[in-house]
């Protein structure tokens, strides 16, 4: 008996790389006019971030990163999560706003929806008569 099968040795299994959504928030405004610096808000997300009901347990899941200044986009937080976790652009929002609550700040600047998956901090300004 001659069997067709060319090679019988079993197939290496591949493994697959995470796929993440990526999300993120343009503070370039505040940055560049010193109301405030780019770790804090990056800190603030990864602590307050919560996955499952849980603060502080983000694992390999979330990932927020505070771009360098080599980058192209300069001031940028990108928050990457897992494909298949249950995450809401809007909850980037909310925790923006409440960092900035908290910073006093949140007269002063806005968060603004700037595509599908990102958000941009303004300087908010009012005209006076």
């Amino acid at each position: 008996m001659i069997s067709d099968k060319k090679n019988d040795a079993p197939k290496p299994i591949k493994k697959h790389e995470k796929q993440y959504r990526k999300y993120t928030v343009d503070m370039d405004a505040a940055v560049t006019n010193n109301l405030l610096g780019l770790e804090s808000p990056v800190k603030y997300l990864l602590q307050n971030i919560k996955i499952n009901g849980l603060k502080k347990k983000l694992g390999e899941n979330v990932k927020v990163t505070g771009s360098d200044k080599k980058d192209k986009q300069k001031n940028v937080i990108l928050i990457q999560i897992e494909q298949n976790m249950k995450f809401s652009k809007r909850y980037i929002k909310y925790l923006v706003k409440k960092f900035l609550k908290r910073e006093n700040l949140a007269l002063y600047l806005r968060v603004i929806s700037n595509g599908p998956s990102s958000y941009l901090v303004k300087l908010f300004t009012r005209n006076v008569e």
